[in-house]
């Protein structure tokens, strides 16, 4: 493995290289995470393929310069091509995990005629959440939001109130609670969120080129994740005639796991 760096002029993209292969997999994890959630998922490259294990900006090794400039789909791709320029590969697959399966779809949308398969597993971006909502509301809400982050104890009250009414899934109070348990991680929260409101994939354009060029694509959804469910995702995969859809025996934290088991022992 190589630990390597892309010097953008917007901040430094760190990501790890395993192995020498021409088949190029980009892999993207989710949020909260680190290059390390891939660490199941390793054993099943091929000596014909390079894994380049992405830290996402704010997260791992990798830093944003300023949280006033928005992560824009022109950034990104000015990203990714300076990337594909350091690594020198045309053609590439792509690979994302909640939060990285948005940044995987938006990579499609922009390089559709370059990417090989696409392997999605709970993605963020197809269908929007309360968080994200919440986070890209004009004015008012937004500053609520920056209250919430920093100051979460009135917060947390709330939601174990709804909880207690049935309005509320354990599992969504675990997650968000397991995300902003620390002053950091709520900051990262809140960064994140603000610097990529603005990457959203144009499902309609995706599902067009998905159908024209015939890409590969293979949807992973857990049967006891309460996030992203496959319910969820209809609406967007009925439209895709080659998409293979995968559920799994898994909630939202283990898929990636649970993934790479299945495979491993297919």
């Amino acid at each position: 493995m190589k630990t390597l760096f892309l010097q953008t002029s917007f901040g430094d993209l760190v990501y790890y290289k395993h192995g020498n292969g021409k088949n190029i997999y980009l892999l993207f994890h989710g949020f909260g995470q680190s290059s390390k959630a891939y660490q199941s998922f390793l054993p099943l490259r091929k000596a014909d393929e390079t894994f380049l294990v992405i830290d996402i900006f704010y997260h791992g090794q990798s830093s944003w310069n300023s949280v006033d400039q928005k992560l824009t789909k022109e950034i990104w791709r000015s990203i990714f091509l300076q990337l594909m320029q350091q690594e020198n590969f045309e053609k590439f697959h792509l690979v994302g995990y909640s939060m990285g399966g948005k940044f995987s779809l938006v990579s499609y949308e922009l390089f559709p005629n370059y990417v090989q398969s696409l392997l999605l597993m709970a993605p963020d971006g197809i269908k929007t959440g309360f968080w994200y909502n919440m986070a890209t509301f004009p004015g008012i809400f937004n500053r609520l939001f920056k209250h919430v982050v920093f100051h979460p104890e009135r917060f947390f009250k709330i939601m174990d109130i709804l909880y207690r009414l049935g309005l509320l899934e354990s599992s969504f109070i675990k997650f968000v609670k397991s995300q902003m348990q620390t002053r950091t991680m709520r900051a990262q929260v809140y960064f994140t969120w603000n610097v990529f409101k603005t990457l959203q994939p144009e499902l309609g354009t995706i599902i067009q080129q998905l159908k024209l060029s015939k890409t590969p694509i293979t949807l992973v959804t857990g049967k006891y994740d309460k996030m992203v469910t496959s319910e969820n995702l209809e609406k967007f995969s009925s439209k895709i005639p080659q998409i293979q859809r995968l559920e799994l025996e898994s909630g939202h934290n283990t898929l990636i796991e649970d993934y790479s088991k299945l495979q491993l022992m297919t």
